[in-house]
């Protein structure tokens, strides 16, 4: 059977309560059971003591025998009757053979009564308390206290002082501790299981939302956010859920433009390629010119190659598994390999190549193909957007501990709106899909990516109608012992 949070939490915690002052009320009544015999005991044990002092004062040695003591009862009497009824008590003045010499009840039946024996065994010399009956002289529990009866001068035992008073007012006194003890913990228990309910609601309704908010997510809708409340842990937790709505509504986002990105990629090569194949076939295209369409039809199958080569890449980065090859070379070199990959149509715009010439010979410690695909993509935008007999420019110099490698053109520029989203995943300006149709927006991702696998930088500067400069760094150590 499922249980809330809320349910099992304010279980236990009731529980633990009620347990406590169950506990509590059961140790107060031990306690108050213990102080109220501790009392009796010391009340009974003062006035036996001084009964038992008064009873010697009052023997007289016999006139027959110097050896025998005689107690004067009926001196003695009233004074035991007036402390009796003082205390609440019964006095029992008894002779060393258990016989009773005096009682201060009138109403307990004492001639020629005797103590039993068990009680006798106790009569010997020292202080004497029990709860019970005084081994059946009692009809009910009793608390009762005895001392003996020493004559001070010989040192003699003349008998055995017993007070005794009702231990039926123990059970009258803890009614009442109980009654008091009952009405309190009423009170207080009501106001505690009151602020539990309250506070417990109030922990558990953030983890309520938490889940509808996961919920929510697992449903695909980011939208929901929890109301955060304090800076405790819940409310921690809370605001990292918040982010995670925050990250995940941004990775859905990218995964949707991917999406239609790479079906848009895809749509119009496949498009143009089964749109001439099949004018091919039909006879609706013209055999002299079956060439022409099929060298389009060619482009376009290029084109597709590119963009999954790209998309490749792009996994490879997503899982994690571009891993660098480290080695040390001349990025000089590199960069004029590169640039003469691009001759015939640096050749066709008649651009103007300017900075090799004065570019000293520069080693960098580098990952050489994957560096060697950013100064090719580079190249490539530069030689794309340069315009007709404009100029190329390269610049690679080591310093500050950094090597600077900067592919600048002359043309038309990008537009200061779309400079922060350069190097984000397919994306392409205006300009550039006017004047790029085999691009697909992922080569200066690329580049960002494989330049931060290195710890550099790149960053890109331009002016529209101006220039457009794209400049990496890289630091000058070994990246092997990163």
């Amino acid at each position: 059977m499922f249980k809330s949070i809320f349910t099992k939490y304010f279980t236990v915690m009731s529980l633990i309560i009620v347990i406590s002052f169950v506990a509590m009320g059961g140790m107060q009544m031990l306690f108050s059971t213990q102080y109220w015999v501790e009392e009796k005991e010391n009340l009974l044990e003062e006035n036996t003591l001084s009964l038992a002092k008064m009873t010697a004062q009052h023997t007289v040695q016999d006139e027959n025998d110097p050896n025998q003591y005689n107690i004067m009862g009926d001196r003695l009497s009233p004074y035991l009757s007036m402390m009796a009824d003082a205390i609440d008590a019964t006095v029992l003045v008894v002779g060393n053979d258990g016989s009773v010499i005096l009682c201060s009840d009138p109403n307990l039946t004492t001639a020629n009564a005797t103590l039993s024996s068990g009680i006798q065994a106790k009569m010997d010399g020292s202080r004497f308390f029990e709860v019970g009956s005084l081994g059946g002289f009692y009809t009910s529990r009793q608390y009762t206290s005895g001392q003996p009866i020493v004559q001070e001068d010989q040192q003699i035992r003349l008998g055995y002082v017993f007070v005794s008073t009702s231990a039926g007012g123990l059970s009258e006194y803890l009614m009442n501790n109980l009654q008091v003890f009952f009405l309190s913990a009423l009170g207080v228990l009501t106001l505690t299981f009151i602020a539990l309910y309250v506070m417990t609601y109030r922990m558990v309704r953030p983890l309520r939302q938490m889940a509808a908010a996961t919920r929510s997510f697992g449903a695909g809708d980011f939208s929901y956010r929890i109301p955060v409340h304090g800076k405790d842990e819940v409310a921690e937790l809370a605001n990292s859920l918040n982010n995670m709505a925050v990250s995940l509504s941004s990775v859905e986002g990218m995964r949707r433009s991917f999406v239609a990105n790479v079906s848009h990629e895809l749509k119009t090569p496949m498009t143009t390629i089964a749109g001439f194949i099949d004018g091919i076939l039909d006879g609706t295209i013209p055999e002299e010119k079956r060439d022409y369409y099929l060298k389009i039809v060619s482009d376009e199958v290029k084109r597709l190659s590119r963009l999954v080569k790209s998309m490749l890449d792009l996994s490879r980065i997503d899982n994690g598994e571009l891993r660098l090859k480290p080695a040390r070379y001349d990025l000089t070199e590199q960069v004029c390999t590169a640039l003469l990959s691009f001759e015939k149509r640096i050749e066709e715009k008649d651009i103007q190549v300017e900075g090799l010439e004065d570019c000293p010979r520069v080693e960098v410690n580098a990952d050489f193909d994957l560096l060697g695909q950013v100064i090719y993509n580079l190249m490539d935008n530069a030689v794309k957007f340069v315009d007709a007999g404009g100029t190329l420019s390269v610049h690679i110099e080591r310093r500050d501990g950094r090597v600077y490698c900067a592919i600048r053109n002359t043309g038309g520029g990008i537009p200061a709106q779309e400079m922060p989203h350069i190097f984000e995943r397919f994306y392409k300006s205006d300009r550039s899909r006017s004047l790029d149709k085999n691009g697909v927006g992922l080569g200066l991702y690329i580049v960002k990516t494989v330049i931060n696998l290195h710890h550099g930088e790149i960053m890109v500067r331009s002016a529209e109608g101006g220039y457009t400069e794209f400049e990496f760094w890289l630091p000058d150590t070994d990246l092997s012992t990163r």
